[in-house]
């Protein structure tokens, strides 16, 4: 017998904004934190149907599994790594709040100073604040006490599978 729980799948969804579509969607607005603001506005819109825990859920004890792109960006800044490092991003559990702090940073630092971040480059600068309004409006309405960050396939592979074996999706990814 196992101490934990099996996990289930309440419910899932698949949004159609990725993080360079919703750049795109606003990339006509000059301001950056205005941009950032209606970008993380606008996915939340997207996701106000989507609510399967609204009348029960609470911070304590509820997670999140966070993969790639921006979380391990994010996961990086928080820990204040000069240089990306997969042994210490993988597996870091980070709050709300954590996560907030991170991303009004990258505010603060504005599009030149998130190209000079060793964390995000000029590569990403546009795209992680995309990726942090997404982010953020998730945390807005699921805040919790623990996002854990996964930077492996493996996790993002159980996931699918437990999501195929729930019967949530149809066919599996493989």
């Amino acid at each position: 017998d196992s101490p934990f729980p099996a996990a289930k799948v309440v419910d899932w969804i698949s949004v159609p904004l990725g993080v360079a579509t919703l750049r795109d969607q606003f990339s006509d607005v000059d301001d950056d934190a205005a941009r950032y603001a209606l970008m993380s506005w606008y996915f939340e819109e997207n996701l106000a149907e989507f609510a399967p825990y609204k009348d029960e859920q609470t911070r304590e004890g509820f997670q999140i599994v966070g993969t790639s792109g921006t979380v391990t960006t994010v996961a990086a800044s928080h820990l204040g790594l000069r240089r990306y490092d997969r042994t210490k991003v993988d597996g870091l559990r980070m709050t709300s709040d954590q996560i907030e702090t991170v991303i009004n940073r990258y505010l603060e630092l504005g599009p030149a100073g998130r190209r000079r971040d060793p964390r995000i480059g000029q590569d990403r600068q546009a795209l992680i604040m995309s990726g942090a309004a997404i982010l953020q409006a998730l945390l807005r309405c699921w805040p919790t006490d623990r996002l854990s960050v996964a930077d492996r396939g493996l996790r993002e592979g159980l996931l699918y599978a437990q999501m195929t074996a729930d019967g949530v999706l149809e066919e599996g990814p493989y």
